[in-house]
């Protein structure tokens, strides 16, 4: 799992991407012919306007995506990001329910 970087990239991953959701999650994707699956965190600034807050929920996001990797894996090999959509802090745990539900 490599992170996804580039503007022209990430555009492009909105463009032709398909996307599903669940109750915190957001999630466009873009499967490739490749052997590597690459991702991207999102968590907007309108819900947490302090970068703290921000990043601990995308520190949370990306560990939960690192401990299921095999989820991603069996879905395909290709480009993800994942977008937190809940307007307030979400446990851990739920955040691993919620990812494992929505793959």
């Amino acid at each position: 799992m490599k992170p996804l970087k580039g503007n022209k990239k990430i555009d492009f991953l909105f463009d032709k991407g398909k996307r599903c959701s669940s109750e915190f999650l957001s999630c466009v994707f873009l499967k490739q012919e490749t052997d590597v699956l690459f991702y991207v965190v999102s968590v907007p600034k309108k819900f947490f306007p302090r970068a703290v807050d921000r990043n601990k929920i995308k520190r949370h996001l990306r560990e939960v995506i690192r401990k299921n990797e095999d989820v991603f894996i069996k879905n395909g090999f290709g480009w993800y990001m994942i977008i937190f959509k809940h307007s307030s802090f979400v446990s851990f745990d739920a955040l691993n329910k919620d990812v494992c539900s929505l793959f």
